[in-house]
């Protein structure tokens, strides 16, 4: 049987590149939900995506304009799901 770790780290440790392409990221951000697209960039790289990958992936769309923010959702259900779909379409 698998088990997971499902714990997450509410401060991610990013290496100084990753955040500066993060910072990057983030200046394409839509302002009204800067903590959702934050939370979300923050854990596609804690997951494992590279910043190479996040912007080849987003190809210059703002987070949340490739991935619509649902109605009353909080910034971590919705790190969690845009980065699922994140990993969809870097493997499409």
């Amino acid at each position: 049987m698998l088990t997971y770790d499902t714990s997450r780290s509410t401060q991610p440790d990013l290496s100084a590149e990753a955040a500066v392409s993060l910072g990057r990221i983030l200046t394409r951000s839509v302002r009204s939900h800067p903590s959702h697209e934050r939370a979300a960039l923050a854990s596609a790289l804690d997951d494992g995506l590279m910043p190479d990958e996040v912007d080849r992936i987003l190809a210059g769309r703002r987070v949340a304009e490739a991935f619509p923010i649902r109605r009353g959702e909080s910034p971590e259900a919705y790190a969690s799901r845009a980065v699922s779909e994140m990993f969809v379409a870097y493997l499409q």
